[in-house]
């Protein structure tokens, strides 16, 4: 029996493991804008890794007002960040905490699976359907969000056997996201589905008072705590006034707020929908099973859309619903079932896959796109195009705008030569030749062969009061010049300066 069971162990994690890796593929992290965000801080505006640089202020004081009023909201999200800090991580275990917890939750996803009676087959498509979803596309591929604890959060209180877990999951999940709460009823719902509807009770004494008593009292000192004691050091976009006021997250399309919906669970739905309609005739506690849960879906899905600016990351709330749905299929009569689940399991990894916001819809790639992208950068990441607006800056006479922008490009790019030698020209044209002889300096080491980076050099040391070596830098690069340079009118009046023919 215990070989059995530590075989049994053993395959749930080699299933995780595989679920994981493929979903990683066909989902891949945006490799290429981590390393830019290492290599480049100045970087961090970009929407992969600006929440990153967010929780990097929390991993050093947890609990401190968050600098970036765009993500103040995430100041008391400090469960994480604290045990982080507590552990003293360093930031790419801290940031692999997201991907720990993915894993964990494709984990708990199998087992769970394994456990009501589902064949290895039916774990792995299940599995796949319902972590090709934001919960998990959120936490692999944008730094600094911890959906997929979230999620294993509230698969706890949907399906988990011990009233212990069941409490410990109310104890530390909304310090990892308040969403938590608005959640709870749902995967409370799917619990009670769960244990009377769809599968064989364990415990035919169902309990209001220790399975949803017990919960309420620590959501209600949670909201104590957080909402109360807390509110009073809470920077303004943390508190739910401050983070709401003059925000109007459901102004936005028709079509994007659908597309929002659809990608937050994506072939996921159908779990949704098998949920709601397998348990159309069955009751839990008196009340129709099916039709109760379809509209506390309903509901919850409206909230998420009208509280958050990420349109499916909220549909996370409503995970359990989906796992339940699975649960239901799995144990349904249906003689066509596998066919659906494989079907599913295919347009959940084959369909297009979006992160959806208020204001925008960034796609998700498959693995070999995000790694081309290492030498094939998103025009945000191309030092060429803040050059060439920094030169067509300077026509136009807006000088300081140029200067960020080359400043932006030198960062970026991995031969400095260009951009040094045009911020160079910059801050010598605005008589700022100290600057302009590092810039030239730095042109200069990364383009040795250049003449116009000695000229350039030599112009740069002699305005600095530097003769001799203005002498010795314009003798280099007249030996590096081809025929007729010394015939550029730029050339001939700086050797009058330097009084050589």
């Amino acid at each position: 029996m215990d070989q059995y069971f530590s075989r049994e162990l053993g395959r749930r994690w080699l299933l995780t493991a595989g679920c994981f890796l493929l979903l990683l593929f066909f989902f891949s992290p945006p490799w290429a804008a981590f390393e830019l965000w290492s290599r480049v801080p100045e970087a961090q505006g970009m929407l992969e890794v600006r929440r990153g640089a967010a929780t990097l202020e929390q991993l050093a004081h947890p609990g401190a007002p968050v600098s970036d009023s765009l993500h103040a909201v995430i100041q008391w999200r400090v469960l994480i960040p604290a045990v982080a800090h507590l552990l003293a991580l360093p930031s790419p275990v801290f940031f692999g905490l997201a991907h720990f917890g993915s894993f964990l939750a494709l984990g708990y996803l199998v087992t769970l699976l394994r456990r009501r009676g589902a064949t290895w087959r039916e774990s792995a498509l299940s599995t796949l359907v319902l972590g090709s979803a934001s919960w998990f596309f959120t936490s692999t591929g944008w730094l600094g969000y911890w959906d997929s604890w979230l999620a294993l959060g509230l698969l706890v209180v949907g399906f988990g056997d011990s009233r212990w877990t069941l409490w410990a999951a109310f104890l530390w999940a909304p310090w990892v996201d308040e969403r938590f709460v608005l959640a709870a009823p749902l995967a409370l719902l799917c619990r009670m589905a769960d244990r009377t509807a769809v599968t064989p009770a364990r415990e035919p004494d169902f309990s209001w008072r220790r399975e949803v008593g017990g919960p309420a009292a620590l959501v209600a000192l949670f909201l104590l705590v957080r909402f109360g004691l807390l509110a009073g050091i809470s920077s303004a976009g943390a508190t739910p006034g401050g983070y709401f006021a003059g925000r109007h997250f459901l102004d936005a399309p028709l079509a994007r707020l659908a597309l929002g919906v659809w990608e937050g669970l994506r072939a996921g739905w159908f779990f949704v929908g098998a949920a709601v309609a397998l348990l159309a005739a069955r009751r839990i506690r008196q009340v129709p099973a099916g039709p109760a849960l379809g509209a506390a879906v309903a509901l919850l899905a409206a909230l998420g859309l009208a509280t958050a600016q990420d349109y499916s990351r909220s549909m996370t709330m409503v995970l359990p619903a989906a796992v339940l749905g699975a649960i239901a299929w799995h144990r349904s009569l249906y003689a066509w079932r596998h066919y659906a689940l494989g079907v599913a399991a295919g347009a959940a990894l084959l369909l297009p896959a979006h992160h959806v916001m208020n204001d925008r819809v960034n796609p998700i790639y498959y693995i070999y796109h995000e790694l081309a992208a290492f030498a094939t950068p998103a025009p945000g990441a191309m030092p060429e195009l803040y050059e060439l607006r920094a030169i067509h800056e300077m026509e136009r006479g807006e000088y300081d705008p140029a200067e960020k922008d080359l400043t932006f490009a030198l960062a970026l790019a991995k031969n400095p030569a260009s951009p040094a030698r045009q911020r160079g020209i910059l801050r010598a044209s605005r008589g700022r030749w100290a600057e302009a002889l590092a810039d030239f300096t730095t042109a200069l080491q990364a383009d040795p062969a250049n003449p116009d980076a000695w000229f350039m050099r030599a112009q740069a040391n002699f305005a600095t009061g530097h003769a001799p070596e203005a002498h010795s830098d314009m003798g280099k690069a007249l030996a590096l010049a081809p025929a007729g340079w010394t015939d550029r009118p730029d050339v001939r009046r700086f050797l009058a300066k330097l009084g050589r023919p």
